[in-house]
């Protein structure tokens, strides 16, 4: 390999960097290989930092900050704090971040109020170089000051807070251009950000891709009524492609209600317990972004808290397809939850209907007699917007009562629910019993009325 151009080992040496990123978003060692190997690598290396993307981590409390600084030229530093908070770690964490003008990347993982009043102040300064910043708390509650990196961080492309309060956070995304990743998680009331401050702050991000904002809990926003009306302009954000939340349908309706996303790909919405469920704003939102506005397969799993309706392009035979809507509805003991997801499938379904595949399980039976008990008329109010299923896919505990009020059709509605349905897979399926005796007699009146349906065992 010795006879091959600079240019061509400098490609070799990308690749082999590249390949060995560490995952969560940590940056490469690998070049240290690359250095030990021999004096024309070595010169090589250095003399392009940028090409390579030669980054030094420091890991807090791994190695000594003052062996790194002085073994190796003048690179930039990725901070990472692992949330051990001894003297001699806060130390060398803190003579690392006073070199603010190489530091390109800082994750502070379970941070303490002990070690936040000691990283705070060297937090308030400018990070020119800052590319990707991480902040964890541990203990409740750290206070980031609105003169957070020095109120700008323009180089700044990925920004995680967890747990943590920031609410002049709009303030800072507005000059961070480059922001690609923001995750804003885990939001305590005393860092509530109204849905359209948020969307000012968004504004500016032409870059982002990926975007979540989740509240920790409905007492973290406040009511509706003292709020304010979103205006009837939208954000263009051409390039985001994934969108988290976790909040109330009023929250996700009023900010979705100011946002174009055309190129979304993958959206998971997870809203906290409400008496009634009304999103049509979400739903005009979904159908304004192309590849998901025509999904294949549709997915309803009830949970022992909470309710999953996902939606995406494959069939059910196929293999998860990233393309996918999520929507994780909250639900407490006294909500029924079978009307309380219904009530979403028929308002919010693309019209007319995509859906191929139907999938509906339910996972935990001791915790869901309301919907285990009323096997009629509710089930088949679920089913009515699916009405272009082929294929009904049923776990073995939701099977029997699907089947049953799928038998109590009359005659002239046993092809009103489902008409185009082909194909009824029940896992677990016995030769003989309830279940198939309730599903048999349903597939003997579509056979009478010339829309056959086979069933057959899932296994």
């Amino acid at each position: 390999m010795g006879t091959f151009p600079d240019d061509i080992l400098l490609k070799i040496f990308k690749f082999f960097v590249e390949e060995k990123i560490e995952s969560h978003f940590l940056p490469s060692e690998e070049w240290h290989t690359l250095v030990h190997t021999c004096r024309r690598w070595r010169n090589l290396t250095f003399t392009s930092p940028r090409h390579l993307n030669l980054v030094l981590l420091f890991r807090c409390p791994d190695r000594s900050a003052k062996e790194m600084l002085n073994i190796w030229p003048e690179l930039p530093v990725y901070v990472h704090d692992l949330g051990h908070s001894s003297k001699e770690a806060r130390d060398d964490l803190v003579a690392v971040l006073r070199l603010n003008h190489r530091v390109s990347g800082i994750r502070l993982n379970y941070v303490s109020d002990l070690a936040w009043e000691t990283f705070a102040p060297l937090m308030q300064h400018s990070f020119p170089a800052l590319t990707h910043l991480w902040v964890q708390q541990y203990f409740p509650e750290c206070v980031i000051s609105r003169s957070f990196l020095g109120g700008s961080a323009p180089s700044l492309r990925e920004l995680v807070l967890i747990g943590i309060p920031f609410p002049p956070l709009p303030e800072l995304l507005l000059p961070s251009t480059n922001l690609i990743r923001l995750r804003y998680d885990s939001i305590p009331r005393s860092g509530y950000i109204s849905p359209q401050a948020m969307v000012t702050g968004l504004s500016a991000l032409t870059r982002i891709e990926s975007l979540s904002l989740t509240f920790r809990s409905p007492g973290d926003l406040p009511d509706r009524a003292i709020r304010i009306p979103p205006s009837h302009t939208r954000t263009l954000l051409p390039a985001l492609t994934y969108l988290c939340f976790q909040g109330t349908p009023e929250y996700v309706e009023d900010l979705v209600a100011q946002i174009n996303a055309p190129s979304l790909e993958s959206v998971k919405i997870i809203l906290f317990d409400q008496e009634a469920l009304e999103v049509p704003e979400l739903a005009k939102f979904v159908r304004r972004a192309d590849k998901l506005s025509l999904p294949q397969q549709a997915e309803v799993t009830f949970e022992s808290d909470f309710i999953s309706v996902k939606l995406s392009p494959k069939t059910l035979l196929a293999k998860f397809d990233p393309k996918t809507l999520m929507l994780n509805l909250a639900c407490d003991e006294s909500v029924l939850r079978l009307s309380y997801v219904t009530q979403f499938c028929a308002s919010c379904l693309p019209t007319p209907s995509p859906f191929e595949s139907l999938h509906i399980d339910v996972s935990i039976l001791h915790t869901w007699q309301d919907v285990i008990d009323d096997p009629g008329p509710q089930w088949l109010d679920l089913l009515r917007p699916f009405n272009t299923v082929k294929n009904l896919r049923l776990s073995k505990i939701v099977g029997l009562h699907v089947a049953s009020a799928l038998r109590g059709l009359l005659v002239g509605q046993v092809t009103e629910v489902l008409p185009a349905l082909e194909n009824v897979f029940i896992s677990g399926l016995e030769p003989s019993g309830p279940v198939q005796e309730a599903i048999s007699e349903f597939a003997d009146a579509r056979q009478l009325c010339g829309h056959p349906v086979s069933i057959q065992d899932w296994e």
